[in-house]
C-alpha cells in the first residue's frame, strides 16, 4: 500500500504540500517529524514561555492541517 500525505499551511491553504510514502511507517514518521518542528519553530519564535496546555493546543492545532490518505494500488 501506499500512503499520501497532505500538509496545508493554514485552513485556507490553496496550494498544500504532498508527499506519497511507500509505507505507513515513512508516512507517520513524516508527519510526526513535520508537527514537531512546526511546533519547535513557534516555541522558538515565542517571545514568552510556553506551558504544556500550550504545547498540546500546538501539536492538536498542527495535526488538524494534516490529512493521511491510503493510496489505491
Amino acid at each position: 500500500m501506499r500512503y499520501k500525505v497532505t500538509i496545508h499551511a493554514d485552513t485556507l491553504d490553496p496550494n498544500p504540500s504532498v508527499q506519497s510514502f511507500d509505507t505507513f511507517d515513512e508516512a507517520d514518521d513524516f508527519v510526526h517529524a513535520f508537527i514537531d518542528n512546526a511546533v519547535q519553530w513557534r516555541v522558538d519564535h515565542s517571545p514568552y514561555s510556553i506551558s504544556e496546555k500550550e504545547l498540546s493546543d500546538m501539536r492538536e492545532e498542527e495535526l488538524s492541517l494534516v490529512r493521511v490518505e491510503q493510496l489505491e494500488d
